[in-house]
């Protein structure tokens, strides 16, 4: 007896812990991309993200270094919606 209930149980807690984790990745996007850049392109931050995205990054910026050490190299980007709101501010 029991037995087969801790064999229901565990079918049970298993497809909860599926339903759960599919529920969170609703709102994403996952995309995998090698990331690619001329000299010229990169000494003025534009980087190439497979045949998708290009993105330009502020030299010197963390993102800029990251995208340099990645030149070459395949990366996977996850899109999601932010639930924070930031103001953005322009620097001259």
């Amino acid at each position: 007896m029991r037995i087969p209930m801790s064999a229901w149980l565990m079918i049970a807690l298993l497809l909860l812990g599926v339903a759960i984790g599919r529920a969170s990745d609703r709102d994403e996007a996952t995309i995998t991309v090698q990331v690619s850049s001329a000299d010229h392109e990169f000494q003025e931050g534009y980087f190439a993200l497979g045949e998708q995205a290009t993105v330009m990054a502020k030299p010197g910026s963390d993102l800029f270094k990251f995208l340099s050490r990645q030149r070459g190299q395949n990366v996977k980007i996850v899109l999601t919606q932010s639930d924070t709101r930031e103001l953005s501010r322009l620097q001259r």
